[in-house]
């Protein structure tokens, strides 16, 4: 597939999927532009496995997001909190990646602190689980969006 420009979705939750919440779906159905590439996220790897077999029906790439540090996201494990416990995000990716019918790529940050640096250890994981590209944010969650920590 050649692509000249790539069109991505705001990211949206797995469990909002696994629930069928009608805003979520709206989302997933509101650009009919092509190539897409959708965005979920979430912690666990059972509605990470069934949401990814549903929206890898409508995109034709599908990311996943551990790299959000929005206290509304951590507080619940999800986004950048994955990158505290990393046997978890493994079980995430590879739930994702098998129920997949599209390239799966992953986007994280550097780690959790300067403390926590675990970028090299995620990706070389996501590498090993069929990850197709990493995007790798340059800050840590501490860090937000800010250039200091």
């Amino acid at each position: 597939m050649e692509i000249h420009g790539l069109v991505c979705n705001e990211m949206v939750s797995s469990k909002a999927i696994c629930y069928e919440d009608s805003k979520t779906l709206a989302m997933l159905k509101s650009v009919d532009e092509k190539p897409i590439s959708m965005q979920i996220f979430g912690s666990d790897p059972e509605s990470m496995g069934k949401s990814a077999m549903e929206v890898s029906k409508l995109c034709d790439i599908l990311d996943i997001n551990m790299g959000c540090p929005a206290p509304k996201v951590v507080k619940n494990g999800d986004g950048s909190k994955l990158l505290t416990d990393l046997g978890l995000a493994k079980a995430v990716i590879q739930a994702v990646v098998e129920n997949s019918s599209k390239p799966v790529t992953l986007k994280i940050r550097k780690g959790w602190s300067n403390e926590n640096l675990v970028y090299k250890e995620i990706s070389k994981i996501a590498e090993d689980n069929g990850i197709k590209a990493i995007v790798v944010h340059g800050r840590t969650r501490q860090e937000f969006y800010s250039r200091e920590s």
